[in-house]
């Protein structure tokens, strides 16, 4: 349970009067920005509405160069993808905001650490949820004006934090913290979660009595302005009862618990709720709905986690975890006659003679024999295929690779927005002719190994080599809203280090100089052949990248128009002017200027890879 400190003071406005006012009246940007502050932060409504407005909210906010606006309209977001059980949008929209308050030095900054330490804590992530709790707390402590309500919220969730861990003397330390920073402003709108907190850590503790009553006071009194604490803490007065083997009460606070949190989409605290009836039915013998329990617990569960690029492998883990659940369903009913089976195996076995003796260890030795052939084989078939599997995926993404397997083939797929990055060396064909063949390929494979590695830290799709060519390609086979930038970063990368090894020794032939070149737009991607699979992108995006790669120079990234337009609010451009482009006509081309050191921390941080 999260305290959430107000960011501003919310008025009882009528909803649909809200509505109609943005909807239907003329308004000034200035009056339209705080409409949207209502429309996006209020918890009545409903949260894909709310994101709806807190997109438009942040669109205003670039328009009108309101960089506060434009922090709340992230923070707000974040708020309603963190009641829609959407973690991760949650988190993006916290760091979104965050980057943006740092860069107004906004005191903001440290509740919105502390709103991330929780979401964190919620997918248990318990490092990073430590981390940004600290990181507020530092902020909190070190500014001029002491803000308690802040630091009264931080400390509650730390508090909140390691009462989920089971650190209990930390969590009441917290809690004690907590209580002196709200009674130090006489703000009492926390009373019944600190009580419900309390509760729990006595419960924790052993105390029952003494927690049920503080719990129950938290539940009760959070229905309204927190409905997901609600749901918590019926789940731990669900537990409380189990504990003193009370199931009639348990089920009685389950069932609470379910009509809160199913009109508020919690599904974590759901994932719980479904656990403590499966255990419940499953005291009663009622396996068949334990099972159904032990299902929505499961199908919670997923949706609270939200790994969509890991879904459908996530979906044949819970058919298998509920299929054996199924079977241990299954033989616990069944347990009387199994009992009886295993008392008539052994009458059986007391009356075998020593002859059916003498032929069983004959048999068992010959079958043993056979196991450790069979097993044999078996590692060596595992192996091979393991094998051929990892060389499938070094040569095809693993999206594809997975759909070449299960079908025989691959469909086509076409990309609306991808990014394509070409590569080449400046005079390879000439130096190539006086090469050694040998010292050739091992020089090329020395820089395109080196490509690969930065193609995997930026998640991009290497495509293809050709001779000293190297193409590649960000937004796919999983479509993207980054990797036009993620492009140009690796690009940055693959210069650099290609001028590293050339200062290392100049006078080495094999030091080559490097041309980049990138467009994005659409693209058609598919796989080609029947025995040496190759995965391919074609299309005239594919082209203009290779006409950009053509038209650079040395160490520079040239780029279109099109990856121009995106990528103009994040690097700093220098306008080639109309070229020339052979079979296209006049372009537009751009030089993507060098990064500062600065610059460059901030943008790895922003795309979470390490310089």
């Amino acid at each position: 349970m999260c305290i959430i400190s107000p960011l501003s003071a919310q008025e009882a406005i009528s909803i649909d009067s809200l509505i109609k006012t943005y909807k239907e009246k003329s308004l000034e940007p200035e009056e339209k920005l705080e409409l949207l502050f209502e429309l996006s932060y209020n918890s009545a409504i409903a949260a894909p509405e709310r994101i709806a407005y807190g997109d438009t909210l942040v669109d205003l906010a670039k328009r009108l160069n309101n960089q506060d606006a434009m922090m709340k309209g992230h923070l707000y977001k974040a708020y309603a993808y963190m009641d829609m059980s959407d973690y991760d949008q949650d988190i993006q929209e916290t760091l979104a905001a965050i980057t943006i308050a740092k860069s107004i030095d906004s005191a903001y900054w440290a509740y919105l650490n502390n709103h991330l330490g929780f979401t964190y804590s919620k997918v248990n992530n318990n490092s990073e949820a430590l981390r940004s709790f600290r990181k507020g707390l530092d902020i909190l402590l070190n500014m001029e004006n002491t803000e308690y309500y802040h630091l009264g919220a931080l400390y509650f969730n730390f508090s909140d934090f390691y009462l989920r861990n089971n650190q209990l003397d930390s969590a009441y330390k917290y809690l004690e913290l907590s209580k002196v920073s709200f009674d130090s402003i006489n703000n009492d709108s926390h009373k019944y979660f600190l009580d419900g907190n309390l509760g729990v850590y006595y419960f924790k503790k052993g105390e029952y009595e003494k927690a049920k009553r503080l719990i129950e006071s938290g539940a009760d009194n959070s229905i309204e302005s927190r409905p997901e604490a609600a749901v918590e803490y019926y789940n731990y007065l669900t537990d409380l009862a189990q504990e003193q083997n009370n199931y009639g009460e348990a089920k009685k606070y389950a069932e609470r618990a379910i009509s809160i949190g199913k009109n508020i989409r919690a599904n974590s605290e759901l994932a719980n709720t479904y656990l403590n009836l499966y255990e419940i039915y499953l005291n009663r013998n009622d396996y068949a709905a334990a099972l159904e329990h032990y299902k929505k617990h499961k199908a919670y569960l997923d949706s609270a986690i939200n790994l969509p690029t890991i879904q459908r492998m996530a979906n044949l883990r819970n058919e298998f975890e509920v299929a054996n659940k199924q079977k241990e369903v299954d033989l616990m009913a069944k347990e009387a006659e199994i009992q009886s089976l295993r008392a008539n195996r052994q009458r059986t076995v007391s009356i075998v003679s020593v002859t059916v003796v003498v032929l069983l260890s004959l048999l068992i030795f010959g079958l043993f024999n056979r196991f450790k052939y069979i097993r044999k084989t078996s590692r060596i078939i595992e192996k091979e295929k393991n094998r051929s599997d990892a060389l499938l995926r070094n040569i095809l993404p693993d999206e594809t690779a997975d759909e070449l397997k299960e079908n025989g083939r691959v469909k086509a797929k076409k990309f609306e927005s991808v990014s394509v990055m070409f590569a080449d060396f400046r005079g390879f064909t000439r130096y190539s002719e006086d090469m050694d063949p040998e010292e050739l390929v091992r020089r090329v494979d020395f820089y395109f190994s080196r490509f690969d590695e930065i193609m995997e830290k930026f998640n991009l799709e290497k495509i293809k080599t050709m001779g000293d060519a190297y193409m590649c390609a960000g937004g796919l086979p999983f479509p993207s809203e980054d990797h036009a930038a993620r492009m140009v970063m690796a690009a940055f990368e693959m210069a650099e280090f290609v001028e590293k090894v050339k200062q290392e020794d100049p006078d080495d032939p094999t030091r080559f100089e490097i041309r980049i070149g990138i467009n994005t737009g659409p693209v058609i991607a598919g796989v080609v052949g029947t025995k040496k699979f190759v995965y391919d992108i074609w299309g005239d995006t594919v082209n203009i990248a290779s006409r950009m790669e053509s038209n650079s120079e040395p160490g520079r990234i040239n780029v279109s128009e099109n990856t121009y337009k995106i990528i103009k609010d994040k690097f700093e451009c220098t306008f080639r002017g109309m070229v020339d482009v052979k079979n296209k006509g006049m372009m537009k081309m751009y030089f993507v200027n060098g990064l500062t050191e600065e610059k460059k921390k901030e943008v790895y941080r922003e795309f979470n890879v390490t310089t």
